[in-house]
Formats: structure tokens, C-alpha cells, sequence
């Protein structure tokens, strides 16, 4: 299976596709589109995982998304925790940071940790790990994120989780809460890319801010190996939405699984969401020998489920040789 997979994937062009979050609207394409792009330009004479950090990375330098700059700010009004992982399907390594802090693309940091013994690095010991590598210390907060914050501080909070749980009471940031959290929520957005280049390796990049709602030091799906992300001889998967649910699911490892068994990408995560309880957030990006595809179970457009998975969440799909816009 495999063999015939790999043939396959030989005569397939390179491909990349890029997603912005499970709570993106389809108005920020022009943003994965930007990076799909820059994917495609490394993919034109270098490897699936180059080209999958490089278009992660344009997503962290841009504001609007929730990874790098631009990633949200936690309940303390001033600390910015993130989470990143790469994974190269031809060789099977692993690289992954979580909690870390000011630094400006955590995906390539991530890359820097494939190259230890280790597969995960978190919190300070990551930031340290980032000085040492050459990574200079970085604010990733900019006017989008404040804004973004102060926004979520003069809203109501209507989460369920915020409701049933006293979080005054967990409170574990340095220094005191501030009196508006009560009314604090937010998505935990997460941008990422998977790629096949001309050899027919694949390989998939992941980067999140994580969620506002959070205690200090919270860890979702990004960096958890099989869940956030998964790359292996039949293909590359990426997933973003609810961490904890993709976690106790281990869904990138699930479609991956299922993309090995010889079902095409876009039938492979159609399977996932449909599997997926309707009210817990969960977009999928996958790629396989000769298709590629995206999708997610809420439309931020209706602010509500829905199950035209295809048509929700900012992601893009370029393929080498075919003229994008």
C-alpha cells in the first residue's frame, strides 16, 4: 500500500494547503493565499517541510491571525503564551514547543527542537532553548490582538466553560486578575500547513496563541504528537478548533490513519468532522498522494455549526503549475 502510494504521489505536482482557524472567515483567504503561495515558491526546488514552515511562518508575521504576532493575550491582560509543532513525513521527526513566550515565529523554534533528542520543549525551558538557538526576544502583542482583547473584555461572557467554572478561584498568573475577565471569551485559532513536494514526501507545520480563556500555562492539541498535526509516507494532516477534544481524539493521527488505508484527503477529513460532535469547533486540512483538500464543522460567517465543511474556515489549496489568482 504504501509503495503504490508513494508511485502516486511521484506523479502528483507539489501541492500545499494552508488553513487560518477553525473561527477564520472565509474574508481572510487573501491571507492563505499569501501564504500558500510562499509555500509554493520553496516547494518549486525545496522539501514539503521548508515549504510548510515558510507558509506557517507568513501567518504568524500577520496580525489577523491567532500564531506569532497577532496571538492572543491571556486572561491577565498582558501575557502571550504559544504552542508550536513541525513533523516531516519522510523521516518521521518530530519537533514541538508549547508555552513558550516572546518570541516571534514559535515554528521555527519547533524546527530548532527536531534537531535534539527531544520531541517537545514548554514554558520557560522553551524559551531559553529559542535565546540559545539565536531566536531575540520578541513582544508578539500588536494593535490587532489589543484590540481584539479589549473587545472580548467589554463583552458578556457566554461560554459555557466560563460559566461552570470559577476561575477567579484557579487563578494562577503572576500578579492579580484583572476586574473585567469575568467578562472575557475568545477562540483558540490556530494557523497551519501541510504540503507534498516533487519527491512525493509530505510534511505539516502547525502555530497557535491558544485561547484567552485560559490558566497560565495551558497546552492544547498544537504540540501533542498525533493530535495537532501528523506526517507520514501517505500524507500530512493539520487540525485546529477545540484543543482538549482534538487531543482526547488524537484526530490528526485518526485521518492520517485513515489517508493510509488508501481513502483520498478530502474523504478522509469529511470523515472526521462528520464524526465530531457538531458543537465542539474542529477544522481539518489534509493531503494525500493525489488530493488535497479542507474543512470545518462552524462557519464563522453564521457563527453557528454547520456541515458544508468545505465552504467554511480561511484555507487555501495550491498545487505547482496551476495558475492562482
Amino acid at each position: 500500500m504504501v509503495t503504490l502510494l508513494l508511485a502516486s504521489a511521484l506523479l502528483a505536482p507539489p501541492a500545499i494547503v494552508v488553513h487560518g482557524g477553525a473561527g477564520s472567515a472565509r474574508s481572510m483567504m487573501d491571507g492563505t493565499d499569501a501564504a500558500a503561495r510562499r509555500g509554493l515558491e520553496v516547494l518549486a526546488t525545496g522539501s514539503a517541510l521548508d515549504a510548510a514552515m515558510a507558509a506557517v511562518t507568513v501567518l504568524e508575521d500577520d496580525c489577523r491571525y491567532n500564531a506569532g504576532t497577532g496571538a492572543n493575550i491571556r486572561l491577565d491582560g498582558k501575557t502571550v503564551q504559544m504552542d508550536a509543532a513541525v513533523m516531516d513525513g519522510s523521516t518521521g521527526a518530530y519537533g514541538a514547543v508549547a508555552a513558550i513566550e516572546r518570541v516571534k515565529n514559535p515554528v521555527l523554534v519547533a524546527r530548532k527542537v527536531m534537531d535534539t533528542p527531544h520531541l517537545l520543549l514548554a514554558g520557560e525551558g522553551a524559551t531559553r532553548f529559542a535565546r540559545a538557538a539565536g531566536f531575540a526576544d520578541y513582544d508578539p502583542r500588536c494593535p490587532a490582538s489589543r484590540t481584539k482583547y479589549e473587545r472580548l473584555v467589554r463583552s458578556l461572557a457566554s461560554r459555557p466553560e466560563w460559566k461552570s467554572y470559577d476561575w477567579l478561584k484557579g487563578w494562577n498568573f503572576p500578579g492579580p486578575p484583572p476586574p473585567e475577565i469575568k467578562a472575557l471569551a475568545g477562540h483558540s485559532d490556530t494557523v497551519g500547513a501541510v504540503a507534498r513536494d516533487a519527491a512525493g514526501h509530505f510534511a505539516a507545520a502547525i502555530s497557535t496563541g491558544g485561547t484567552s480563556v485560559t490558566f497560565y500555562g495551558r497546552v492544547g492539541d498544537v504540540p501533542i504528537y498525533g493530535a495537532g498535526i501528523y506526517a507520514g509516507p501517505a500524507g500530512a494532516v493539520a487540525c485546529t478548533g477545540t484543543g482538549e477534544e482534538i487531543i482526547r481524539r488524537l484526530v490528526s493521527r485518526a485521518v492520517y490513519d485513515d489517508l493510509a488505508r488508501g481513502t483520498p484527503a478530502r474523504a478522509a477529513l469529511t470523515r472526521a468532522l462528520e464524526a465530531f460532535p457538531a458543537a465542539v469547533d474542529l477544522g481539518v486540512i489534509a493531503i494525500s498522494a493525489d488530493d488535497e483538500g479542507g474543512g470545518c464543522n462552524y462557519s464563522a460567517e453564521r457563527k453557528a455549526p454547520d456541515t458544508h465543511y468545505g465552504d467554511n474556515m480561511a484555507y487555501s489549496v495550491h498545487r505547482v503549475g496551476e495558475a492562482k489568482p
